[in-house]
């Protein structure tokens, strides 16, 4: 695309990747200028078997700046850790970070922990203090090595319910989050809260059973049926996820939302 300046030149215009995310490696190789936001993550950001929340927030902040979807399905959080180079390189001007639901699922039982040493190749088996840890050097090296504004976010609610045993479960890991964003004095979006109202509706849950077996059956219904989110989500029982940890469109509208008014905050700074 070209332009013509008042002179009659003609000048070649970069069109900038406005309205869809995209990845860390790819932005970092062609930047647009543009300020840039990074959502960091495991799948509930990735979106790929969860309902895009990123996605949405993309088009909503398409004026102002570009984003940058950092989201890896199964991640914990030394993966992200272990990757955070791409996402430094993309010089983000705002960071969002939304990790753990993998580290929580890991004390589910020794099959979900044995799966994740086996495909993600941790060093070691997951604990909440090993999770805190590497949250924490994640903060660091964001403050340390690049000049975004950093927002924490809390993990939304497991087994798509607000109490009993998956609350008791993913308490002291939002707990860490609260702690390691006031040592950094950043600010933690409220995501678990906001969640739980949505499920504190549901007057007849499904209960989850803690297993996987419902994924798939939810990416089928996805990939063949075309069914949407929230329909496979009601087919399973549930209010705010499709099988016990994955969100439906109205869970992953409440992140968007938080999402986007950090972001029209932290402009507002400027």
């Amino acid at each position: 695309m070209t332009s013509i300046d008042p002179t009659g030149q003609r000048h070649r215009v970069r069109i900038g990747r406005t309205s869809k995310p995209i990845s860390p490696r790819r932005y970092a190789a062609h930047p647009s200028g543009r300020p840039v936001l990074v959502c960091a993550g495991d799948s509930i950001t990735q979106g790929m078997i969860s309902a895009n929340w990123v996605r949405q927030v993309a088009a909503a902040v398409a004026p102002t700046m570009d984003t940058v979807n950092a989201g890896i399905s199964g991640d914990l959080a030394w993966n992200l850790l272990t990757r955070l180079d791409e996402v430094i390189a993309c010089q983000p001007a705002i960071v969002t970070v939304l990790i753990g639901t993998n580290d929580v699922a890991a004390q589910i039982s020794a099959k979900w922990s044995d799966g994740y040493m086996k495909s993600k190749r941790l060093p070691q088996r997951p604990t909440p203090e090993w999770y805190r840890d590497n949250l924490h050097r994640i903060v660091v090296r964001l403050k340390s090595e690049t000049s975004a504004r950093i927002a924490l976010m809390s993990l939304p609610p497991l087994g798509d319910t607000a109490s009993g045993r998956w609350a008791e479960l993913i308490a002291p890991y939002n707990a860490i989050i609260h702690k390691v964003a006031a040592q950094a004095a950043a600010p933690v979006l409220p995501a678990h809260e906001r969640i739980a109202d949505l499920v504190a509706t549901d007057q007849t849950p499904t209960q989850w059973d803690g297993t996987k077996k419902l994924m798939g059956a939810a990416a089928m219904r996805r990939v063949f049926l075309r069914q949407t989110w929230v329909a496979i989500a009601r087919r399973h029982g549930f209010t705010t996820t499709t099988d016990g940890v994955h969100l439906n469109e109205p869970a992953a509208a409440q992140i968007s939302t938080l999402v986007e008014q950090f972001v029209a905050a932290s402009i507002g700074t400027e």
